[in-house]
């Protein structure tokens, strides 16, 4: 019988398409490579974000389609892909609602510098430092937005209650109904709040560097849900300790899982969560079902709606 392998934690009732097709779904942790040993009844994978190269490939030689469970796709070698034959495919827009909220938790958090992450339920050095630097609201406030596909323009529509002014970037200009596109220069002078909505790769990598951060406002706060290699991780972490800007609230950093030691972990306005910003339940029911209809057609030969490659 025809396999789909899937990750641990997935949906699984979202997927039941599939199995009422006649494939079996079979779950793994997609954790190392001893998750992908070889196997030709594997003709398609949903994946997360575990390393997709060559070598899983090759571990199954009648895969057809590799469905990535999320929009980005940084984690999936698309011209290893390619070379085989093997269509690779996104869910954009399944968890955009769920990243933007977190998004706009992470700016009232970090804004607030509302951090209380330390010894115990309350830790008192917290609360004295909050009073030293009692932040900012969000309230009428300039955002900039870097990146204004589903998850940016979902940002800029969940601010509308706050009456701020967008500056939003995109390769493209775009409609942006509370405020503008603008240059990155603008944004990184103007803008209170510097959300980042963007994909990880060649271009986006490092965008965000000590220069950027250098012409941002003392009191500005960067937000970060996109990628991690969009930021010079360690120029923020100087111009955090250095009080170059007020804040950074974090969904994602560049290495995951973050190590303990990592020193955004020790700052008391550093906010990071640990890559859970498309973890709601609705989110995880759009995307596994997304994916699952992508695997669908193309098993059934016919053209995909996501198709990255």
């Amino acid at each position: 019988m025809q396999k789909i392998l899937v990750f641990d934690g997935i949906d699984r009732q979202a997927l039941a398409p599939l199995e009422a097709a006649g494939y079996t779904v079979e779950s793994n942790p997609q954790a190392s490579a001893k998750d992908f040993q070889k196997d030709d009844t594997v003709v398609g994978m949903i994946v997360l974000t575990y390393p997709i190269g060559p070598a899983e490939m090759d571990c199954y030689p009648n895969l057809k389609i590799i469905a990535r469970h999320g929009v980005g796709y940084d984690s999936v070698d698309l011209q290893a892909a390619t070379d085989r034959h093997i269509v690779v495919t996104n869910t954009p827009g399944a968890n955009a609602t769920a990243v933007a909220e977190t998004a706009v938790t992470l700016m009232l958090m970090a804004g607030r510098l509302m951090n209380t992450r330390r010894e115990g339920i309350f830790d008192p050095a917290a609360k004295a430092f909050m009073a030293k630097r009692p932040g900012m609201q969000v309230s009428q406030k300039t955002v900039g937005i870097l990146g204004f596909g589903n998850i940016g323009r979902n940002i800029a529509e969940l601010l509308t209650g706050f009456d701020v002014d967008v500056l939003a970037y995109a390769r493209h200009d775009k409609e942006v109904p509370n405020g503008r596109m603008a240059s990155l220069d603008e944004i990184y002078q103007e803008a209170d709040f510097v959300v980042l909505a963007l994909p990880g790769s060649a271009s986006t990598e490092h965008l965000v560097d000590a220069a950027a951060l250098k012409k941002m406002k003392k009191s500005a706060v960067l937000v970060n849900v996109g990628r991690g290699t969009v930021v010079d991780e360690s120029a923020l972490i100087t111009a955090l300790k250095e009080n170059d800007i007020a804040a950074a609230g974090l969904d994602v950093v560049t290495q995951e899982p973050i190590s303990p030691d990592n020193e955004l972990l020790k700052l008391k306005n550093a906010y990071v969560l640990p890559h859970i910003g498309s973890d709601s339940a609705e989110a995880k029911e759009r995307l596994a079902a997304m994916a699952g209809q992508e695997i669908l057609k193309v098993l059934a030969g016919q053209p995909a709606d996501s198709q990255v490659n």
